[in-house]
């Protein structure tokens, strides 16, 4: 693995709601530059918060843009896009959905028709990729890096003990220009000067090029193939492919302390339907299966020995061959406590899986999980 430097300094948050106040609090300060990018940008409590600040940014000269995906936020158009536009936030929808030219024959486009055909025909080309990045980077000095959306489903002001356990960090250190030139890849559709010294450190890793996406995917299977002695993952959409499955098997078979944590309440409840297999190879390999029951851990945190990272990675097909991803890898020892301390409390709040409560499924359900197993490329 690379050698790996320190962030200049690093604050962990595991409260959501804490770390919106202190991003927006940051963003007030701003004198140059805000740049968000999120999968999901949605009408709400937190939306209104965050474009109030944009427009008090725009005021004061503050170069405000955003990133979103269109399938994460279907609901950007119409007033909340307008009001983005109408304060001078430059917007950049990742992945539009692809029914343009109809809008367009409702008076909705904004090009001729046969351009509108264009960008619908090379919609279509990159459907499946999806733009799955959570970060906001203030001034070029900072970056908070986490995976949060912007939605009020994170707010416990707003859903009480419902709302979602997620985790973020602010980060300040000469690898936040990675993070920047990513955003300046995306915004532009091009590509824009990487600075390879700092891609060395390891503090950073992203896969929004076929090289990077290579890189990303081999240090996560090498780093697990050399754990020395744990493993633990905590993931929402828990779908590994094979050969990153079979890594963790081989492991656990070594006698590797290999935790699995995933939510009891999902958004998503196919793919609770889709990973029994995989549950259960893993159980018979050794590792341990945890389902955290509070309310839905959106989390993603990856402990391997001593490393210890987090981002907006899910393990499972679309962050692997699809999705634009990021991750980073925490140095500071105070953090890495902290995320261990984190873990090791949802463990005690979860409910343990065994294989026996997996094999006494009934037999439809093992049927239906074949099924769709066969789908999970696209999950």
């Amino acid at each position: 693995m690379n050698e790996v430097h320190f962030w200049e300094s690093e604050t962990l948050y595991f409260d959501s709601d804490k770390f919106y106040r202190a991003l927006i609090l940051e963003m007030d300060g701003a004198g140059k530059s805000i740049e968000m990018e999120v999968y999901t940008f949605e009408d709400g409590v937190l939306a209104g918060r965050l474009v109030d600040c944009f427009e008090r940014a725009v005021q004061r000269g503050v170069r405000v843009r955003l990133i979103c995906d269109h399938w994460g936020s279907p609901l950007i158009g119409d007033r909340l896009h307008h009001r983005l536009d109408q304060i001078g936030v430059k917007v950049h929808v990742y992945r539009s959905l692809p029914w343009r030219p109809i809008l367009l024959l409702k008076g909705k486009g904004k090009g001729g028709f046969l351009s509108e055909l264009g960008n619908f025909c090379r919609t279509l080309a990159r459907l499946n990729r999806g733009f799955h990045r959570k970060v906001t980077i203030i001034d070029g000095n900072s970056a908070w890096v986490s995976s949060l959306n912007v939605t009020d489903v994170h707010l416990r002001e707003v859903h009480g003990e419902q709302a979602w356990r997620d985790i973020g960090v602010r980060l300040q250190g000469r690898e936040v220009l990675l993070l920047s030139q990513a955003f300046e890849r995306t915004f532009f559709r091009r590509n824009s000067p990487r600075n390879r010294n700092l891609e060395k450190h390891g503090l950073v890793n992203l896969n929004d090029s076929f090289w990077l996406r290579r890189k990303m995917n081999f240090l996560l299977r090498k780093r697990i193939k050399s754990a020395s002695h744990r493993i633990w993952i905590q993931n929402p959409y828990f779908l590994p492919e094979r050969s990153l499955l079979w890594a963790l098997c081989l492991q656990a078979r070594r006698g590797r302390d290999v935790r699995i944590m995933i939510p009891e309440k999902s958004d998503h409840e196919v793919i609770r339907w889709m990973n029994y297999g995989i549950l259960v190879k893993l159980l018979k390999c050794g590792a341990t299966v945890w389902q955290f029951r509070p309310a839905f851990a959106h989390k993603k945190v990856l402990l391997i020995d001593a490393s210890v990272s987090i981002g907006s990675t899910n393990l499972n097909h679309r962050s692997f061959l699809h999705d634009l991803e990021v991750e980073v890898i925490l140095s500071q020892p105070s953090s890495k406590e902290a995320t261990n301390a984190s873990f090791v409390e949802d463990e005690a709040i979860s409910h343990p899986i065994s294989l026996e409560e997996l094999e006494r499924k009934s037999l439809w359900f093992k049927i239906f999980n074949r099924i769709l197993f066969f789908f999970r490329y696209w999950c």
